[in-house]
């Protein structure tokens, strides 16, 4: 990866998480945008992710989770430093069920012949 990028990525990582407005969702997406703009190949990849909850013992808990991936590296910045603290690092969250969310997309318009009747419109 590129210093731009990964100078914001670090920017991404660094803010604070929020369920609602700053999610791995979010922080996903926005990473995604700033990739595509430098020509790279990005992925969006939803899943299952179980952490363990330091502050709790060790408790697993198990959730939803995205991700992106650009050029084939999994970037996963969700959880920001201060919430690493009371979880787990985000290198160490086990992720069950990768599934790339456009192929998903693309496979499921493609079988129902979506994108051909759009075609045959125009």
């Amino acid at each position: 990866m590129n210093e731009e990028l990964s100078a914001f990525i670090d920017e991404v990582y660094k803010e604070p998480y929020s369920l609602i407005f700053n999610n791995c969702i979010d922080k996903s997406l926005r990473i995604m945008a700033k990739a595509e703009s430098l020509g790279m190949k990005t992925d969006f990849i939803g899943c299952i992710a179980v952490l363990k909850a330091k502050r709790y013992r060790n408790l697993p808990m198990v959730s939803p989770h995205f991700y992106s991936e650009i050029d084939g590296k999994k970037v996963d910045v969700a959880l920001d430093p201060i919430r690493e603290q009371r979880y787990c690092k985000n290198s160490e969250v086990r992720i069950v069920m990768p599934v790339n969310i456009p192929e998903i997309g693309r496979a499921f318009f493609h079988r129902i012949g979506f994108i051909s009747r759009l075609s045959r419109r125009g």
